[in-house]
């Protein structure tokens, strides 16, 4: 590695979301770089380290979701907040989803509602 290596231009790995249609092929490109795991039950919030916990998507989103995450930490800390979930919406056979849609909710009643657009 040469001294300069550090200036030359990563290849960015171009992500079709739709052609991503299995675990496997995310994992893939999570391995590139390009995506990332995200929880749906956040770890911090005893979310399971499991599969059926964990999903994929851009870097960018995963760390939207976990400062919105932190938002909903502080409501909860507050006694503001007693429920959590995040909803993932998909586009056809896409293994990726298109859109979140985090809420928290005290009594069963909205508190705090975010969506994230993916793609």
């Amino acid at each position: 590695m040469g001294l300069f290596d550090f200036l030359k231009k990563k290849e960015e790995v171009v992500v079709n979301f739709e052609e991503i249609d299995s675990n496997e092929k995310a994992i893939e490109y999570a391995k590139k770089g390009a995506l990332a795991p995200l929880y749906l039950m956040p770890l911090r919030f005893n979310g399971p380290e499991s599969v059926e916990n964990r999903l994929f998507v851009p870097k960018e989103v995963a760390k939207l979701k976990d400062r919105y995450d932190d938002m909903v930490e502080d409501l909860l800390r507050q006694g503001k907040v007693s429920g959590y979930s995040c909803t993932p919406e998909y586009k056809g056979k896409s293994f990726i989803p298109c859109k979140l849609t985090i809420e928290a909710s005290k009594d069963k009643e909205p508190v705090f509602t975010e969506t994230i657009n993916i793609w």
